[in-house]
């Protein structure tokens, strides 16, 4: 979900304290109320389920700040930024607004800053001030402030299940009274469009964008195929590898009360890649069980990488190491593995680590093959995600600027995202990773969400549990999946 922890910032710098494996619970189910299908709705996660999302946010923002200063120099060139300011000015129906616009999301400390940027131009040529509130907390309190009568005019989260429970609420505004059709048509991919839709009324819009399913490697040290036709393909080199006494693949699930969500949300990956976008999406909503044959081959799939001499350490060290210094064994005097498997973000988390690296000649990416030659060419994503409470003309001019190609550029401009805009110039991004993932993304067959970033958060928090008992006891993958599939249901 977040890849969840998957737009932090320097997560390098905050480190959890590490899981020891010897008492890494098996999979206790908790509780949640029942929940039924509605059939407007595509998304499971009912309204009395927005309270639970702490830990998602907790991982996205456990090394922000909600304090920022406005930086003194836009990332992006000076014609962009008049050309945002264009833009912004025309979102504005040509008028200076004034007032101000109130925002809640997750966002602190730089990566803020990058964001502030993007809504400069915004505020210079409105004179709207936009006013961010960035917290740790954000479920509760977005709740809190909603239930006191005080909601924030717009959100920002990762957590798009949450978008849906507060759609099913009433609480969003339909952004297509908001936004042009023709301009959500042109800027958006269809299947982003459609998850940020329920019941017909379009809840939220990307606003930033991570894509998932990403090898990293060291080209120096790295001697296996960079453009493998299959997923079979990359684990016969692996296993070879492997059978040489060598170690291929770096794994770390660690990651505090977020622990087990690199392993879920690289199985999630599998299921999408390798079931398709049909079942994966049956299954995202609950009309295909946890103990279907897919989800227990998406499991098995994922095992083979981190079976014994498969993954540096073993179990004790996947269970034990934080997933933000998983690739750091790549890097050291003899190599201790080849291969990390992680989304965009773990680039800059990688240079933040080894600044000496050089991108492309010490530190690259591929992207995972296809798991299933009748499913090709599909790439997941995850990112924040935009909605409404108040429409007011601030917030709804707002709306229409970050929706726009000129606030897409800011975005790719800042060095931290990929714009969810289909019609982003390539060149806007400098950071050399964002250019080559925004290369991937544009040229995907299709990209869709991970399943469980719409999933409630009781089932999300099972299905990270999942990941590491099942790295301790994958002999015990039947009732794995039988212990979530009994917490879906409740």
């Amino acid at each position: 979900m977040a890849c969840m922890a998957m737009i932090l910032e320097h997560m390098s710098d905050c480190r959890q304290s590490a899981v020891d494996p010897d008492t890494v619970p098996h999979y206790e189910p908790t509780g949640h109320p029942d929940e039924t299908e509605e059939p407007t709705m595509n998304l499971r996660h009912r309204g009395t389920a927005l309270v639970a999302a702490g830990a998602v946010v907790t991982a996205l923002a456990a090394c922000s700040t909600s304090e920022s200063t406005r930086p003194e120099e836009p990332a992006a060139d000076d014609a962009a930024v008049a050309a945002a300011e264009d833009a912004a000015l025309a979102a504005a129906g040509g008028e200076q607004l004034g007032g101000s616009v109130t925002m809640l999301g997750v966002l602190g400390g730089e990566e803020l800053d990058a964001f502030l940027s993007v809504v400069a131009p915004f505020e210079e040529v409105t004179g709207v001030e936009v006013r961010y509130e960035g917290t740790r907390d954000f479920a509760a309190v977005l709740q809190t402030r909603i239930d006191g009568g005080n909601p924030p005019d717009l959100v920002a989260t990762p957590a798009i299940g949450e978008m849906a429970a507060l759609a099913e609420q009433g609480a969003l505004v339909d952004l297509n009274d908001i936004v042009d059709a023709d301009v959500l048509a042109a800027n958006y991919p269809a299947s982003m469009l459609e998850t940020g839709t329920a019941g017909g009324a379009l809840f939220g819009l990307y606003n930033t964008v991570n894509l998932g399913g990403l090898i990293w490697y060291d080209p120096q040290r790295y001697d296996g195929p960079t453009e493998p036709e299959s997923w079979d393909e990359l684990q016969a080199w692996a296993r070879e590898k492997a059978a040489a006494g060598e170690t291929p693949w770096c794994v770390g699930l660690e990651s505090g009360a977020a622990s087990g969500w690199p392993a879920a949300d690289f199985i999630d990956e599998i299921l999408l890649r390798q079931a398709g976008p049909e079942f994966h999406r049956a299954w995202r909503d609950g009309t295909e069980p946890w103990t279907s044959p897919q989800v227990r081959l998406a499991y098995e799939t994922y095992g083979e990488m981190i079976a014994d001499g498969m993954v540096y350490g073993g179990t004790t060290t996947v269970l034990s190491t934080d997933f933000s210094q998983a690739a750091n064994p790549m890097f050291a005097p003899e190599p201790g593995c080849y291969l990390h498997q992680q989304a965009t973000f773990m680039g800059g988390i990688i240079t933040d680590a080894f600044p000496d690296l050089e991108p492309g000649e010490d530190l690259d990416f591929f992207p995972a093959p296809d798991f299933s030659p009748e499913h090709p060419g599909i790439r997941s994503i995850s990112g924040e995600i935009l909605g409404m409470i108040n429409e007011t003309p601030q917030s709804a001019a707002l709306t229409r600027y970050l929706a726009s190609t000129e606030a897409g550029t800011l975005i790719a401009a800042t060095g931290r995202w990929l714009s969810p805009n289909v019609t982003v110039p390539a060149e806007a991004y400098e950071d050399p990773f964002l250019r080559r993932a925004n290369e991937v993304l544009t040229s995907a067959e299709a990209t869709y969400p991970l399943g469980n970033s719409l999933m409630p958060q009781s089932e999300v928090d099972a299905f990270w549990q999942s990941g590491l008992t099942f790295a301790q006891n994958p002999g015990e993958l039947d009732a794995i999946l039988q212990g979530i599939e009994d917490a879906q249901a409740r």
